[in-house]
């Protein structure tokens, strides 16, 4: 194709429905339509517009290229966006704050790529889940498990994490049998703290027929952390049933340190209304480096 530009215009002159209102559209003279209109359809050595008095219509084959050139266009669009992103010198000082679990395990393994790509960036990444403040700017950008109303932020959902509920084997060896979530009672227990989130675990069987879930309150776990990294390390160390993401815990019960229980339930401790979300004020979009750190991990882990 000689020139995109026909193109571009062509798909503009569908839209509006008329040469004259794409013309207004595009600030030219409507002659200027009709040429790059019947440039395209020489190209294709064929017809794409019917011409009728008050409307036009494509041909089928100018709706393929109406279709195709709606795509091309688009990606034309966003090759030009990243190669002005590159141009840019992204540099300073970005501050993040997150769980420890949340940010150990799924934050901080997708920041090297940044600073590979942007030598001049910076990033504070705090553990911490203290109350958001808008006006305060401690933080560019927030990592947290509740949901925000208030306007002055923007929260995007981040991807479902899925749990499991594990022991090591010789803990399990020598405790009462776990056959359904109920038989917990009977079992020292390891719970993790949320900030703001009651202490439970919610237990539902993965069976689609039955839709009934079971609540396993926390109040007699023996250590309770708002350390994940702890809780495993007691979990190892037999200290009793854990409930961790399980990218946490795959490398351990792959190597037989530790062994999954109850996995005919799916499990979570919070409920389905509680979701992690990436959190950060409107005006943190036209900050450049803050805006490149929002994109990068919520096209690693955005919904």
């Amino acid at each position: 194709m000689k020139s995109i530009e026909s193109l571009r215009y062509f798909i503009t002159t569908v839209k509006q429905g008329s040469f004259s209102a794409a013309a207004e559209q595009l600030n030219v003279a409507v002659s200027s339509i009709s040429r790059h209109v019947q440039q395209l359809e020489k190209e294709f050595n064929s017809q794409l517009l019917i011409r009728h008095t008050r409307r036009l219509s494509l041909t089928e084959t100018g709706q393929h290229v109406y279709r195709q050139g709606m795509v091309i266009c688009a990606q034309l669009d966003q090759l030009a966006e990243e190669v002005a992103l590159h141009q840019q010198q992204v540099q300073g000082h970005v501050k993040i704050s997150a769980p420890l679990w949340y940010g150990t395990h799924y934050i901080a393994p997708l920041l090297p790529v940044l600073q590979q790509q942007w030598p001049q960036l910076t990033i504070y990444l705090n553990y911490g889940e203290e109350a958001l403040d808008p006006y305060g700017a401690d933080y560019d950008i927030y990592i947290r498990i509740e949901d925000y109303s208030d306007s002055a932020f923007i929260a995007r959902p981040l991807q479902h994490i899925e749990y499991w509920a594990c022991a090591s084997a010789d803990y399990l060896a020598t405790a009462a049998p776990i056959h359904q979530p109920v038989d917990l009672k009977q079992h020292q227990l390891l719970a993790q703290n949320f900030r703001n989130i009651s202490t439970q675990w919610y237990f539902e069987q993965t069976n689609p027929d039955i839709k009934t879930k079971q609540k396993i309150e926390l109040n007699s776990a023996w250590l309770s952390s708002n350390s994940s990294l702890a809780l495993l390390e007691a979990a190892l160390q037999n200290g009793g049933v854990v409930l961790l993401p399980h990218h946490m815990v795959i490398t351990a019960i792959n190597e037989k340190k530790l062994i999954r229980i109850l996995n005919q339930y799916t499990v979570s401790p919070f409920n389905t209304a509680h979701s992690m979300a990436l959190v950060y004020t409107k005006d943190k979009t036209q900050d450049l480096k803050t805006k490149v750190v929002i994109d990068h991990l919520l096209s690693q882990l955005g919904q």
